[in-house]
């Protein structure tokens, strides 16, 4: 179990590795936060940081979880052999990938079925391709119906920004027969997104109430943004969870591994901790640095929904904020 503080504060029974084996993709997201070069870990070090990760949750009794992402996972050279090592370990295992075809499908299916297979969609077609390219819309759709066929649970997620905001309830709506959750993270103005325009605080408060009005009515609307809380709160229903589980759980309940092993609070914004293989996940999490990222902003200390919230520290920053100070520029509390 992993606590926060000794006595009071959080605590989490589950860990999970958001593994970005490869920085290597197919696609040219208009929104990327990092097409940087990043040579990938050989498979042999990948299988010592699955090592490592699996004493980590030994030695703090915790259940562990794995995201594999990118980029495109799949492109990492060493995939297949790490995915067989992984679904070995009896851990969950998930993938945050691109559309596959049926071969690929099959061979991964065959191997270990994942906890879920997750895609990405921006909005509409039109809106999508202009975001992920030409044709992606249709091929993701026709990877969710080969997917259904095969009974592996998919999710979709959308990265949030005011070019989709009228199209995440259509889009929602659309899959509601094609994937098991669908839901959203915000953008952070980080990397080729630094000048992609976000909503004012005001209209984003007023999608958030739409948005909760639409997944009382469909259940393949998730909850995910921490702000959500608010309008909970305002409305007397039970909080949810949040971002993580935890509300903002950057170095918390998980942390991000990019491709040559540096460790990130959270992989949507630059939160270097340490490094492995060099240190063990354990020294990384434990660090100073690591405590910092867990107390999240000071602004938000003094909050009742601080719990189950915190806001973004990735949107903070990305806002041009100090996310250990600031609060989420898109707070309407």
């Amino acid at each position: 179990m992993l606590r926060e503080h000794p006595i009071w504060g959080r605590k989490t029974a589950v860990f999970t590795l958001q593994w970005h084996l490869t920085n290597a993709c197919e696609g040219y997201c208009a929104h990327c936060y990092d097409r940087a070069d990043i040579s990938a870990l050989p498979t042999t070090t990948c299988l010592r940081l699955l090592d490592d990760f699996l004493a980590f949750c030994r030695q703090h009794d915790i259940r562990g979880q794995i995201s594999l992402s990118g980029g495109n996972p799949l492109l990492h050279p060493g995939f297949w052999e790490l995915y067989t090592a992984i679904a070995g370990t009896k851990v969950p295992v998930s993938l945050l990938g691109n559309p596959l075809d049926a071969p690929t499908l099959e061979r991964l299916l065959a191997i270990a079925r994942p906890a879920y297979y997750q895609v990405s969609l921006e909005g509409l077609p039109a809106t999508n391709d202009a975001i992920r390219g030409a044709g992606h819309f249709a091929r993701t759709l026709d990877f969710l119906r080969l997917a259904k066929a095969q009974r592996l649970t998919t999710h979709v997620m959308l990265t949030l920004q005011q070019a989709n905001l009228a199209e995440v309830i259509p889009l929602g709506i659309q899959l509601a027969s094609l994937t098991r959750k669908f839901t959203f993270n915000r953008l952070a103005q980080v990397g080729e997104a630094h000048d992609v325009a976000i909503p004012s605080p005001a209209d984003y408060a007023d999608f958030l109430r739409a948005y909760l009005d639409a997944a009382g009515a469909h259940p393949v609307f998730g909850l995910k943004d921490n702000l959500l809380n608010i309008l909970r709160h305002q409305r007397r229903d039970p909080h949810f969870a949040g971002c993580t589980g935890h509300g903002c759980g950057a170095a918390f309940n998980f942390v991000a591994v990019l491709p040559d092993g540096e460790v990130h609070a959270c992989r949507k914004f630059p939160s270097p901790l340490g490094r492995l293989p060099e240190q063990s996940l354990a020294e990384i999490y434990h660090s100073p640095l690591a405590q910092r990222y867990r107390q999240g902003p000071r602004a938000c200390r003094r909050c009742p929904l601080r719990a189950h919230c915190r806001g973004c520290m990735a949107v903070t920053y990305g806002h041009g904020g100090d996310p250990f100070i600031d609060r989420d520029p898109q707070c309407f509390r």
